[in-house]
């Protein structure tokens, strides 16, 4: 793999937030990853990096107490085309409600969905894309 991303992990879980960290630095495909277990505290990470940030992976859990994957999205569509511009999204969950894929298909920020738990190999392959 020729490019390399910075990655920002949410979720609520630190299970997952730990495990994804590690198979992400394990695998090379990630300069370094920013783990957050709210989404409220990601966004004004994003907010506060403004242009600093790098080109950036950001994998989003849906379903978290607080601000939810979708209520994320609305906030983010907020920032500056600047900083949006650097972000790709994806968006991590178990569910089966078709109300919410449908839902994740149709926002412009989320490049797609994708079934937790994420395989690392999933990962690599639409990154090379």
């Amino acid at each position: 793999m020729t490019s390399q991303f910075d990655f920002i992990l949410i979720d609520d879980s630190a299970f997952d937030l730990f495990i994804y960290e590690k198979l992400i630095l394990k695998s090379g495909i990630g300069n370094s990853v920013r783990p957050f277990n709210s989404a409220q505290d990601a966004l004004e990470y994003l907010t506060g990096e403004g242009d600093r940030l790098p080109k950036t992976v950001i994998l989003l859990d849906l379903q978290m107490p607080g601000m939810n994957g979708f209520e994320f999205i609305d906030q983010f569509d907020l920032l500056p085309v600047s900083l949006k511009s650097q972000i790709k999204i994806y968006m991590l969950s178990s569910t089966i409600d078709t109300r919410d894929i449908e839902k994740a298909k149709a926002s412009i920020h989320i490049i797609e969905l994708l079934s937790k738990p994420l395989e690392i190999g999933t990962l690599k392959a639409i990154l090379q894309d």
